[in-house]
């Protein structure tokens, strides 16, 4: 059942006000107006600049008020005698006059059992207490797949460009506008073809762009700009297999195949392995927008508070959806979530909100969450269900530190001399994939101070012994979350 069926169904019900929340006046309206399910009903609009307008149908039977004023709106309502849908703007700024509230409530009892209807449109969940029981909140959802593709059709039909866009490329720019309203949309398409006259590959970049600026707007999430691909990472196979198969997941060809979408990925592991890595290289595989999400900052000195962060943070990386939300170091957040952190339980709360929501969630937000520390973990977090998979990084192999070397020195040396990559490898053995990068630039360090000389494997081998590495001062540690991840995860590396 979509909106519109819902909306019918509960006018239907005898339910006579109904709070749509939603920043789409417009599009609510358009939504009524073309629909068959309406088509016998007047639509009529009020706002406080303009009074009545008819959207449908006539406004004969209202008084042509002198100021439109709240009180005397309801009243010619109420007066009303023709089945009609009254789309009343900005009605929740005079939710602050008691005269009004008590108005409203006079009027549910009066229209309940008429063919007249109230819906007031507001940007944001607003009812004060005493509207709760007799107002029908719901939320006009964001446009759908083929909304967008109707538009976009509608301005490639009224647009002469130098070149239509592939079906490919509508397919790919209807996906990447998901999240966005429908006159953000529009605008953007507009802004693509006043500057290039062309629908092509620059529209995806104006798409993200956006993206960006709404994210901006809160302190939550952070948008990364992707710049790593899963060639960055040495090693890890296993992992980028299970990432590869999944890269086309959110296209509209694996919905009508009948894929489920992906609910998220927990990776846990040791310091320094690519963690973090590889959740910024999979949204460049699948070329998603990043969010990272700061818990840390989800946590407000007033009651309540945090839990309303969160779902603000959530709201937000729905809206910019299908999209990817990183959080990292994970066990840090939720390490209090047992009640022993003195925070009176606003951890356990947060944790509760939040599974709740990774339970719930149908909007595509795929999340990867990183760890380090499993014994700071919630069990709730570790629950069969929760993520799709839970990998573990080990320490990398000798082959994976070869290929780690190749990466790190054909990015400080994109024609790479000869290396002998085996005999760094056996130098760095129990050395994680960051350590090996530090070793590098130590070599480059003491090179450069040396007449400025280019760096050689003895320099590398020398860096070496001078970095001790984290397998060594927290071997306990090591082993015994090599121990915990036999039997619970699924190996991130290939040996």
């Amino acid at each position: 059942m979509n909106f519109l069926e819902h909306l019918n169904v509960i006018m239907r019900s005898n339910h006579s006000l109904i709070n749509v929340v939603t920043y789409e006046e417009t599009r609510l309206i358009t939504m009524l107006a073309e629909s068959s399910l309406f088509k016998d009903k007047n639509i009529i609009q009020w706002d406080l600049a303009n009074g009545f307008k008819a959207i449908q149908g006539n406004i004969s039977q209202l008084k042509k008020l002198e100021r439109p004023d709240p009180l005397l709106c309801l009243r010619e309502i109420e007066k009303s005698k023709v089945g009609t849908i009254f789309v009343l703007r900005d009605f929740h700024y005079h939710y602050r006059e008691s005269i009004i509230i008590r108005a409203i409530r006079n009027l549910n009892y009066e229209l309940q059992f008429t063919k007249k209807c109230i819906i007031i449109v507001t940007p944001m969940a607003s009812l004060p207490m005493e509207l709760r029981e007799d107002v029908l909140q719901l939320e006009l959802p964001l446009p759908t797949y083929e909304e967008i593709e109707k538009q976009l059709e509608s301005i490639i039909a009224t647009t002469s460009l130098h070149r239509p866009p592939t079906p490919q490329l509508k397919e790919k720019l209807v996906e990447s506008t998901l999240g966005m309203s429908l006159e953000s949309i529009k605008t953007m398409f507009a802004q693509v073809i006043i500057t290039h006259n062309v629908i092509d590959e620059r529209a995806i970049e104006i798409v993200l762009e956006e993206k960006r600026s709404i994210i901006q707007k809160g302190e939550i999430l952070e948008f990364f700009p992707v710049r790593e691909a899963l060639n960055d990472i040495g090693g890890l196979d296993n992992l980028k297999k299970w990432l590869r198969k999944r890269s086309k997941v959110f296209t509209r060809k694996a919905k009508d195949y009948g894929l489920p979408s992906p609910k998220g990925i927990l990776i846990i592991g040791i310091q320094g392995t690519g963690k973090s890595l590889a959740a910024k290289a999979t949204a460049g595989l699948w070329k998603l927008p990043l969010l990272r999400m700061d818990l840390g900052k989800v946590f407000g000195s007033l009651l309540g508070e945090s839990e309303e962060n969160l779902r603000n943070a959530i709201r937000l990386a729905e809206t910019i959806s299908p999209c990817i939300l990183w959080i990292d170091e994970l066990e840090k957040a939720f390490a209090g979530s047992s009640g022993s952190a003195g925070d009176s339980g606003t951890s356990a709360r947060i944790l509760g909100t939040f599974l709740t929501w990774m339970q719930e969630k149908s909007k595509p937000v795929f999340i990867i969450a990183t760890g380090n520390d499993i014994t700071l973990l919630p069990p709730e977090l570790m629950r069969k269900g929760r993520f799709d998979e839970i990998f573990f990084v080990d320490l990398p192999s000798a082959s994976e530190r070869e290929a780690i070397f190749k990466v790190h020195l054909e990015k400080v040396r994109p024609v790479i001399r000869q290396f002998n990559l085996q005999k760094l490898s056996a130098a760095t053995d129990k050395y994680s994939g960051a350590e090996i990068e530090q070793i590098i630039f130590d070599a480059m360090f003491s090179a450069f101070d040396d007449n400025q000389r280019e760096f050689t494997e003895e320099d590398i081998i020398a860096s070496v012994k001078e970095i001790i590495p984290i397998s060594r001062f927290m071997k306990e540690r090591i082993e015994g979350l090599r121990q915990w991840a036999v039997s619970r995860t699924r190996k991130a590396n290939s040996e």
